[in-house]
């Protein structure tokens, strides 16, 4: 009889327990993100849960965001109180950016996250996080990023991708744009290469540089300022053999240098895939 008597309470228990974690797991989140990537990656993930925005041209621009709080604008540091008000379970902001935001909320018991995405094992890495802190099911990037997912591994000519003109400033294996080129095997000259610039994860060349190198594709980042008809005004643009055999490209800035949201890194893709 006693033993009857601890099964249907062992039972009970566990019927609370089980009530109680589907309870805490369906607890509507509050986040508020200060990336354009972490906005698209959260809007995906999670509609409902994000109530505050990043104030970036990338944002305002999509319709999907009307009706969001936008807690930055522009250039400007975020709005701490704004965001304190919205009540957030979760601010995601960018390491080296909004490390001050991101302490003083930190100090107020607020859940953070410091994003740095400088290649696809951290994209998937913030992806995994942020669903896994709403509960929803897991976001499927290969989906989403349809055109990052080569079907068949093909030998690409080398190439040199080239951020800024003036100075000439590369990628190495080390930034973002540099696991793209790797990731559709792209042989980039300047993978290897140590960063000594001001910026991690990118090298200056020289022109002596370049022209021994000459490179079988150059790609270029497509600025006001600069183009692919930025080159002409190089000394020594003639004398390459990416332009005599018209093999330059050019780039929009979001999606290749800088993520920016998962639209742009899928148009990097299918761009990337077709050169």
């Amino acid at each position: 009889m006693n033993s009857i008597k601890k099964l249907i309470w062992l039972q009970f228990f566990l019927l609370i327990f089980l009530v109680f974690t589907r309870a805490k797991a369906n607890i509507q989140q509050r986040i508020v993100t200060l990336t354009s990537l972490s906005t698209d990656i959260t809007n995906s993930i999670s509609p409902e849960s994000l109530i505050g925005v990043a104030g970036s041209k990338i944002i305002k621009e999509n319709k999907d965001y009307d009706g969001k709080v936008f807690v930055t604008e522009g250039r400007n540091p975020p709005d701490l109180e704004k965001i304190v008000s919205l009540k957030p379970t979760l601010v995601v902001g960018a390491k080296g950016f909004h490390d001050k935001t991101l302490n003083k909320l930190n100090s107020l018991g607020i859940k953070t996250i410091y994003t740095e995405i400088r290649n696809w094992e951290d994209l998937e890495n913030l992806n995994n996080e942020i669903t896994k802190f709403t509960g929803n099911e897991s976001n499927k990037l290969s989906t989403l990023l349809n055109h990052c997912y080569p079907k068949k591994i093909i030998n690409r000519d080398d190439v040199v991708l080239l951020a800024t003109l003036k100075p000439l400033v590369s990628p190495n294996s080390k930034s973002w744009s540099g696991s793209l080129l790797k990731r559709f095997n792209f042989n980039s000259l300047t993978a290897n290469l140590d960063s000594k610039s001001a910026f991690r994860g990118y090298v200056n060349l020289s022109p002596e540089w370049l022209i021994t190198e000459n490179p079988s594709k150059i790609i270029i980042v497509n600025y006001p300022s600069q183009g692919k008809s930025s080159l002409q005004s190089l000394p020594f643009w003639s004398n390459l053999k990416a332009i005599k055999e018209k093999r330059v490209y050019d780039f929009d800035y979001y999606g290749l240098i800088n993520p920016g949201s998962l639209n742009s890194i899928n148009t990097a893709c299918k761009k990337l895939s077709s050169i």
